[in-house]
């Protein structure tokens, strides 16, 4: 016989009637009312469908077909032997076709020993041998059958199964139970067929289950937007896994349950049913029903989903906390808000994502054919356009399949044609339950991206909300949360059937209702608004392909907050005579008219964009607008000025590039104090700008390019009439001119503490192309600047940039007379990205076309060791890094090269060393003079290869474009001479895509005669930061004596690279010597002007000594008296040696005979703690050079050659540091005490004698407090 439990399970394999989970086989008289209703019991706990004979046997009909019936529709067969098991001729049968079944794979059978030997079951002995003498007696005419049960016996005693003897049967039960659940779980979900791609999807939430893992308690959140198949995902899971635990529960819609029922009681009645199995009629309040919960389920292990929770608190109402379950319970719950999942604490939440177009495909085919492929090509193209309409929501291929089964093709068309104008009803009914659950403002705002933002830039459309008063980032954040919009890289994404049904909400809205032609978006829109004479209604008007817009139908909507018109090729008839007075946001490009209505008063405007129009003045009189914070009117060719930006106060953006007409700006605009964007690029008739403009105290951004006559014309500091209101600075501002104002301009005090202040935010800086001669040393002042842009200018040479530590940007290009390149700055940490309109800013250093530079590779040197130091700051930052810089050979460090413009990439580096960070590229690329026109612009990128797809059978590349960051235009690139450039690029390993190759390529570039010569690249590990330095990468050593440039110094290693100095050229020199110890030399000295140009360069000072033979006519030239005063040209190795000598020259000495030269050893001790090795040299010989002048004495007191103290400091200053203070004030000391023992000289007046010692004396007392506090 077979028994088996009620069937109120979700694990039934098969609706058909005698399909069953399990069937068993045992003798009723042994173990019917024991072990066999355990185990059906212990089965129908686990909703596993097992036969019970009982209970499925149909009245009337012959007990063995329908046994027979049972075993045949059967997956898994227990077989419990007992004593008189083989007594039974049914209980044979039962066991014979069993062994017939299981010959079907997929087919198991279990054996269970009750309370007999298995050896006797297997061998037939014993009370089984006894069983079947009694059978071969009673069927003598049919012994072939007692073997049949002999043989099935044999068989089935053979495999391994439990054996009960003296063994407790609930724990053997548990095993048997979870044996046949693990044999179900292949087959035990709802295997329906509509269920396309879910494997997956299946595999990843079991992995965030942690289903092995039996410590603790987990909850996930399953979330996506309606109709996405969240309920069939959970239910396919619960199907595969809900037989791991003890007890299991699947609440279906619990926010119905809210709405319809006892809300948390009814959903507590529930999981205490299927959990612990007490009726509901058992629980009467909310109090029992939590008792039970948190004191019944603490001992299961429990797996409960709960779906469609619409509320936090239908959660808390619940009362099902983590802590309250047994341990390994799971939690999953599914929810349409990812806010609910989170603040109720899951571990994770997995987003079900939209199927894509294969699974799309197969799924639509088996509604609508039936099949997985289309069988007739003309319905081939309707298939797929309906695809595009559903954009992989299950719930609409699967309605619009099932519509379109069996129509022919005339009738998908007319079918396809009625679901673009309505939606089916049963898809939009459920997108709309998220819509409705929505506050007013997030309806706003669901509204307006569905009718106009679709796959707009996030930070566009946001900007525009905040401007309407919606309050976008929480708006946005609830609206993702609820799974109606994504965010898809920079851009907002809106499901097509969401964005159908928020525009048919405004469309198909009641008269009655606000929302009723609330937001336009064709022009035939508008003409309906207008016969309808609903103008009133209208609140947004968004028109982007319009062909022809009438603007006085604008002047009747009062109520417009929104007004976007941005098709540049629309005709615009007609004048809005009047704008309504609530509109927040303009956008309007091409605007046609010269001016605004003059009706219009827009206290409530926040923003105007009026690009490319043909505005001449913004309104006939002035208007007062007190929430306009941005102004943008680029390219208004025929604007000629602004009346008066006191009618702004809370203005933060001004934009007015490209204003060709515009002379000058108004003075009140020393009254924007929030003003943070400025641009005035390509104003090129700009010739007055008001001096009180960096009185702003706010500004970040000023861009002057090409304002070239703003700093030539000589009304450029006037200051016209202005109200008192107005902050009034001198016309001779030094704040403007110290800032970039060129040289041959007056120059007062440096900048007060004020003015420093108010340049204090600027954080980028663009004067290219204005024709500057000279940059002023207070550049230096603008601290916070991470933005530079000079190029295209005339100076020479540069000051130093050394302050500047926040400088991510320098762009030197085009600066053709520029010399030598000024000190760079130490980088520090920027702590944060800088992104912007959806693309990479360019990071870095860019000096190209630079032709006085020349090619010596320690510009390359010098440039690479500040890309360095940044990425050693900013180890986080991962934007690309660029280097553009003279240079003709690809760097020593870069050990990968290449001939020519591509090279292979070897990727074993990266898959074996986990300390690579980065990963730096170059290439080296020449122009040569080319006859002929020069071509508008040329285009030089990296191409960087990778697999698209890492099949070894697909050997396609996709691939990554970078193009070079400087300008490759014609009529700037004027080559005379064959010029070569390096272009360093460096990537984050995080930005890294697996590259197999990299190439150069050049488009346009043949006019330019430019060619990449070679290539290569270098991993870069995380110890290259620390062992990068000059001398590894380009031997400094050589170069420095080459090229006499000063190196960038690392702070964090200042015994590697502090004091980095040039050894200055001096030519041979000779000695003599005679008895009186008064030998004439002659020092002469060169390059004096070139050393005049090095003050704010970064190559030393370059002179040359030489010495003459005593009897050389030029000895009578030159006096004796003064020894120090011959110290002219020598190399410096600090700002101390600088101020120390110039006063020693200009007090001299007249004792020829006293020996007064200094004590090199005590000196040059003292001198060891402050240079490297490599300058010990130089300094040996500077010192040697000054005992030598001091020991032979001059006669000439009258001849000042005493050093520039402005020119040594300057040269000096990057020489010492704090931490080398006391090593300067040691040897300050000891020349003090030198020059005070040796102030005896003989004289004709004793008095003046010492009174001229006590001076020295005072002297060298100023100089030595004055040193201290600076380098303090």
């Amino acid at each position: 016989m077979a028994s088996s439990s009620k069937s109120t399970s979700a694990l039934v394999t098969s609706s058909k009637k005698n399909h069953y989970d399990v069937f068993v086989t045992f003798r009723g008289e042994d173990t019917r009312n024991n072990f066999t209703d355990f185990l059906f019991d212990a089965l129908e706990r686990k909703d596993i469908f097992a036969f019970r004979d009982d209970t499925n046997l149909q009245k009337g009909e012959s007990i063995g077909s329908e046994l027979l019936r049972a075993i045949e529709g059967s997956q898994v067969f227990v077989a419990v032997f007992s004593r008189y098991y083989a007594s039974s001729t049914w209980c044979l049968e039962e066991l014979e076709k069993i062994c017939e079944c299981v010959q079907v794979p997929g087919k198991h059978v279990l054996p269970v020993f009750y309370d007999v030997d298995p050896s006797e079951v297997r061998k037939q002995s014993g009370i089984y041998h006894e069983a079947f003498v009694k059978h071969e007696q009673r069927f003598q005419q049919d012994l072939q059958k007692v073997s049949r049960w002999r043989e099935a016996l044999k068989q089935v005693g053979s495999i391994a199964g439990w054996d009960l003897r003296d063994k407790p049967q609930c724990a053997e039960i548990k095993k048997i139970v979870q044996k046949i659940m693990n044999i179900l779980e292949c087959k035990s979900s709802c295997n329906s067929k509509d269920l396309v791609g879910i494997n997956s999807r299946i595999e990843a939430l079991k992995n965030h289950l942690l289903l092995d893992s039996v410590d603790g308690v987990r909850a996930i959140g399953i979330w996506g937007m309606g109709g996405i198949g969240k309920t069939t995902l959970a239910l396919d899971l619960y199907g595969q896994i809900s037989h791991r635990f003890d007890a299991s529960c699947f609440i279906d819609d619990v926010s119905k349950i809210y709405r319809l029922h006892d809300g948390p009681l009814e959903a507590q009645k529930q999981i205490i049913f299927q959990t612990l199995g007490i009726e509901h009629h058992q629980i009467c309040n909310r109090y029992s029903a939590t008792y039970l919960i948190r004191h019944r389920l603490c001992h299961e292990r429990a797996l409960l989903i709960l779906d469609n929770v619409d509320q936090v608190e239908q959660l808390e109402k619940i009362d099902v906390h983590l802590e309250w379950l047994g341990a390994g319970s799971r939690i999953i719950i599914i929810s349409r808000d990812e806010h609910i999942l989170k603040k109720y604490g899951v571990d994770v939440v997995y987003k079900v994502p939209l199927l894509n177009w294969r699974d799309s495909y197969k799924l639509f085919c088996r509604k609508a054919f039936k099949v997985e492929n289309i069988i007739m090509s003309n319905y081939q193209n309707l298939a797929n356009e309906i695809l595009r309409y559903a954009n992989g929501l299950p719930l609409a291929i699967k309605v619009m399949g099932s519509f379109l089964f069996g129509c022919n093709v005339t009738e998908w068309k007319s079918a396809l044609a009625r679901l673009r104008e309505s939606p089916d009803k049963d898809v939009i009914d459920v997108l709309q339950l998220s819509f409705d659950g929505l506050k007013h403002t997030e309806k706003e705002i669901f509204l307006d991206i569905a009718c106009f933002f679709n796959s707009e830039c996030e930070k566009y459309v946001k900007n525009i909300l905040n401007c309407c008063g919606f309050h976008a980032d929480i708006g946005l954040r609830v609206l993702i949360n609820k799974s109606l919009i994504s965010i898809n890289g920079q851009n907002i994404e809106m499901h097509s059937l969401l964005e159908e049904l928020g525009r048919k909400i405004v469309q198909n809205s009641s008269s009655n209702d606000p929302r009723k032609w609330s937001r336009l978006w064709s022009t035939e829109q508008l003409y309906d608004v207008i016969m309808a004479k609903m103008e009133k209604h209208v609140e947004a008007i968004v028109l982007k392909y319009t062909e022809e817009v009438d603007a006085e139908h604008l002047s009747k909507m009062s109520n417009l907050r929104l007004l976007i018109i941005v098709n540049h090729t629309a005709t615009i008839s007609g004048f809005p005579s009047c704008l309504s007075n609530k509109l927040r946001y303009v956008e309007w490009p091409k605007y046609p008219f010269k001016y605004l209505p003059t009706s219009f008063h827009p206290n409530e405007l926040v923003e105007l964009i009026l690009d490319g129009s043909n505005i001449k003045n913004l309104w006939k009189n002035k208007k007062y607008l007190p929430n306009l914070r941005r102004l943008d009117l680029s390219d208004s060719r025929k604007l000629e000025k602004i009346m008066d930006f006191g009618e702004f106060p809370n203005l933060e953006w001004l934009n007015l590039e490209g204003c060709e007409r515009l002379v000058e700006l108004d003075p009140s605009i020393g009254l924007l104090r929030k003003l943070v964007y400025l641009n005035l690029k390509d104003c090129y008739n700009l010739v007055s700008i008001p001096n009180n403009i960096f009185c702003l105290s706010s500004l970040e951004y000023l861009n002057m390019r090409c304002c070239f006559k703003v700093f030539t014309n000589s009304r450029h500091l006037t200051t016209p009439g202005i109200s008192e209101s107005v902050p009034r600075v001198r016309s001779t501002s030094g704040v403007f001119k110290h800032v970039m104002l060129p040289h041959h301009l007056p120059f007062l005090a440096p900048p007060t503490n004020t003015y420093l202040h108010s340049l204090y935010c600027l954080r980028e800086v663009d004067i290219s192309f204005c024709r500057l001669s000279q940059v002023p040393d207070t550049i230096e002042c603008l601290h916070w600047v991470e933005r530079l842009n000079l190029g295209g200018n005339d100076f020479a040479t540069l000051p130093s940039l050394r302050k500047l530590s926040k400088l991510v940007y320098l762009n030197l290009q085009h600066c053709k007379l520029l010399e030598s390149l000024p000190q760079l700055p130490f980088p520090t940490a920027i702590g944060r990205e800088r992104v912007e309109g959806g693309y990479y800013r360019p990071t870095g250093l860019f000096i190209f076309n630079c032709p006085k530079l020349g090619e010596r590779e320690c510009y390359s040197s010098m440039t690479f060791s500040w890309m360095m130091q940044f990425i050693k700051a900013n180890p986080f930052y991962l934007n690309r890094i660029h280097i553009v810089s003279p240079g003709s050979e690809i760097p020593s460090w870069i050990n990968n090269k290449s001939v020519g413009d591509s090279i292979r990439i070897d990727q074993s580096p990266i898959k074996h060393d986990n300390n690579i960070i980065g990963f730096v590229c170059c290439a080296v690329f020449s122009m040569a003079p080319h006859r002929g026109r020069f071509p508008s612009s040329a285009h030089m990128e990296l191409v960087l290869k990778y697999p698209f797809n890492k099949r070894k059978s697909d050997k396609s590349l996709s691939r990554i474009t970078v193009s070079v960051p400087v300008i490759l235009n014609g009529s700037l690139v004027t080559i005379t001479t064959k010029s070569s450039h390096i272009w360093i690029i460096y990537f984050h390993c995080e930005s890294y895509h697996a590259f197999r190759e990299i190439r150069f390529e050049i488009f346009e570039g043949q006019a330019l005669g430019m060619e990449v010569k070679s290539c290569g690249y270098r991993w870069v590990c995380k110890q290259d930061l620390q062992e990068f330095n000059l001398t590894m990468m380009n031997h400094e050593k050589t170069l420095a004596q080459k090229c006499k440039i000063l190196a960038i110094e690392d702070e964090t290693q200042p015994e590697q690279e502090s004091f980095i100095s040039q050894v200055i050229t001096t030519s041979q020199r000779r000695k003599s010597t005679s008895d009186n110890k008064s030998t004439a030399t002659t020092i002469s000295v060169v390059n004096n002007k070139q050393r005049k140009k090095s003050r704010t360069a970064i190559s030393a000072t370059e002179a040359e000594v030489s010495v003459e033979v005593p009897d050389s006519p030029v000895t009578d030239e030159v006096s004796t008296e003064s020894p120090q005063k011959k110290i002219l040209n020598l190399h410096i190795i600090g700002r101390f040696i600088g101020q120390f000598l110039n006063n020693c020259c200009q007090q001299g000495s007249t004792d020829t005979d006293m020996d007064t030269g200094y004590d090199t050893d005590t000196i040059n001790s003292d001198a060891k703690s402050l240079v490297s090795e490599e300058d010990l040299d130089a300094v040996n010989s500077i010192i040697e050079d000054l005992n030598n002048c001091c020991q032979q004495g001059s006669t000439d007191t009258d001849m000042d050659t005493g050093y520039n103290t402005d020119t040594v400091n300057s040269d000096a200053e990057s020489l010492v540091f704090e931490e080398d203070l006391d090593a300067v004030n040691s040897i300050i000391e000891k020349t003090i005490q030198t020059d005070i023992a040796t102030s005896n000289v003989e004289t004709d007046s004793p008095v003046e004698v010492a009174d001229e010692s006590l001076d020295n004396l005072e002297l060298r007392k100023k100089f030595q407090l004055q040193l201290r506090q600076t380098a303090m």
